[in-house]
């Protein structure tokens, strides 16, 4: 039955989103490089050609489709975080020059990558597992996981392991020791 919500007519545009998406990202990043400053319609056909090549790999498309409301949510969290500074009092001058010049804006950067690489790590891996599975793409006849989540259940089981959870704790740590030892030791 057809509902007004009904959004099945839009599934098959999917392909639209991730086009799009490596045509600007692309072009613009191209357009930034010197040598291509004069060379517009160069940057405009070799950004064209990868959003077409991007169009025919499926598990690119799945990738990107299934990034994409992540970097939103990450995005949404972000404004969040800035307006509860704002709201307290904080200008918005004050969070620019402590983002991008502060002692702190080179943790800001990792910690904007470490979220990135996450998001798209998790994304592909997912997206992998579902269309062909691992074990499939090492060549091994494996037995199929007995849960019954499948590889998808075991990965996450893998990831909220308390040794993995403990690793990443201790590499936390680590990082963080690191970069204070490292940092010029400041003036009184």
């Amino acid at each position: 039955m057809a509902t007004p919500l009904d959004t099945s007519l839009l599934q098959k545009f999917d392909i639209i989103f991730p086009f799009l998406l490596v045509l600007v990202l692309v072009y613009v990043a191209l357009s930034r490089i010197s040598w291509f400053k004069d060379k517009q319609a160069f940057c405009f056909v070799i950004a064209f050609a990868l959003g077409i090549l991007t169009i025919f790999n499926n598990v690119a498309v799945r990738t990107i489709n299934m990034m994409a409301p992540w970097f939103v949510l990450l995005f949404i969290f972000m404004i969040f975080v800035l307006m509860a500074y704002m709201a307290f009092g904080v200008k918005e001058e004050t969070i620019l020059n402590t983002v991008t010049k502060g002692e702190y804006a080179k943790d800001f950067g990792y910690w904007i990558l470490a979220l990135v690489l996450i998001i798209g790590i998790g994304s592909l891996t997912t997206v992998i597992s579902e269309e062909k599975g691992f074990t499939a793409m090492s060549g091994e006849t494996a037995e199929a996981p007995s849960t019954e989540g499948g590889e998808k259940s075991g990965f996450w089981e893998t990831l909220f392991n308390p040794k993995v959870l403990g690793l990443a704790l201790l590499l936390l740590v680590a990082m963080f020791t690191i970069m204070k030892l490292a940092a010029a030791p400041q003036k009184s």
